[in-house]
């Protein structure tokens, strides 16, 4: 492919990336929909954390049908499957009928376009050092801030019903325009996974898995309650979500300029430790300016690891590797998406506030910069 059709086609990576980031603005939908269907906070965000174990399932499978089908048609299945599933979920009038439009459809839909997008722009990638994933990443979480922009007064006046039809209407037609950008080549088959994936390196996988669940765990649950975390302390929960999905989007756009400057193995031990630092200052002093500060930083954090590691998985396993090996490796993602979003709402409704989540939050992170300590990384030169 000539460099002008690589750089076409990761603008449309960027763009479908962008778009399918919208669903880590639901916290804007969380109260509005708690009232609606008459359900606790718990069931509501149990709806997210579905979403981002579909998305899991379409990332870890997703690879298989990148070779079998042209990118245009890979785009528009996403970004058409992603629209019915909103338009499924703006019209529920019960918790199941939301969690299968929004949790299932949206979330598996979300991931299968998400997984193209990353895979599609490491093909292009023309030696950047994984700085052509980071930005697809970064666009990802500046998707939700945009969607935080965009939505708030719509979903304050006439409530998450249209919210979500809008949306819809914004993922179909960004969907095609992506479609048209990136073009009918198929992905390139994946050669035969290396011993590293196999067996000889699976400690070292199950570490990398280890390490990036533990690390994302605070992240996920501050952008599944980010309006309402700020709320509880007085503060505006509305400008909470675009704060933190812009901050998310500044940690990747962050990531992609230093990647092949940086250390990854500083990355992924120093990145969890300020997230430690941010989660223990929030769940100790619930006030409105330190959750000023603790919101958008976490987020910050977390935008910088979910760009780090692809690039350090691509790294490790190399192009043939990489596929099967991050689709692993991301299954830890959707398994803290899982646990953090829902297990905070489930706390916040026993114990009436959100210290307790924050505190879980700050020793996962922990956790995960001491089991990072034992992988080594490389990084390109």
């Amino acid at each position: 492919m000539e460099p002008a059709g690589r750089r076409r086609t990761l603008v449309g990576c960027v763009l479908l990336s962008g778009v399918l980031g919208t669903i880590h603005a639901w916290s804007l939908f969380l109260q509005p929909l708690e009232a609606h269907l008459d359900v606790g906070r718990g069931r509501v965000s149990a709806v997210y954390s579905v979403a981002l174990l579909a998305i899991t399932v379409a990332v870890l499978v997703g690879h298989r049908l990148f070779p079998r089908l042209p990118g245009r048609g890979v785009a528009m299945l996403s970004a058409g499957g992603g629209a019915v599933g909103l338009v499924v979920a703006a019209g529920a009038d019960s918790w199941p009928t939301l969690l299968v439009g929004y949790g299932i459809m949206f979330g598996l839909a979300n991931g299968l376009g998400y997984a193209f997008a990353i895979q599609r722009s490491a093909e292009v990638d023309l030696g950047a050092g994984g700085r052509a994933m980071a930005l697809v990443t970064a666009a990802y979480a500046l998707g939700a801030a945009t969607a935080g922009v965009g939505l708030a007064g719509v979903v304050d006046v006439h409530g998450a019903e249209r919210g979500l039809r809008v949306l819809a209407l914004a993922v179909g037609i960004a969907g095609a325009a992506s479609a048209s950008l990136v073009g009918g080549n198929r992905s390139p088959l994946p050669g035969r996974p290396s011993a590293s994936t196999t067996g000889a390196d699976r400690h070292g996988l199950l570490r990398l898995w280890l390490a990036y669940g533990l690390a994302v765990l605070a992240g996920l649950t501050i952008l599944g309650h980010a309006a309402a975390i700020v709320d509880e302390v007085g503060g505006a929960g509305d400008n909470a979500v675009t704060t933190a999905n812009f901050a998310s989007a500044a940690g990747g756009a962050w990531v992609a300029a230093a990647l092949g400057r940086a250390d990854y193995r500083r990355l992924i031990v120093g990145l969890p430790v300020a997230t430690m630092a941010l989660a223990s200052v929030g769940a100790m002093v619930a006030t409105a300016p330190a959750t000023a500060v603790v919101v958008p930083g976490v987020a910050l954090v977390y935008g910088a690891i979910i760009s780090v590691y692809p690039a350090v998985v691509r790294d490790r396993y190399g192009p043939d590797g990489y596929p099967v090996a991050y689709g692993r490796v991301f299954t830890a993602w959707g398994v803290a998406g899982l646990i953090g979003p829902v297990g905070a709402g489930t706390l916040f409704d026993a114990t009436g506030g959100y210290r307790l989540p924050l505190l879980l939050a700050a020793l996962a992170a922990a956790i995960s910069a001491l089991v990072a300590r034992r992988e080594s990384g490389t990084r390109d030169d």
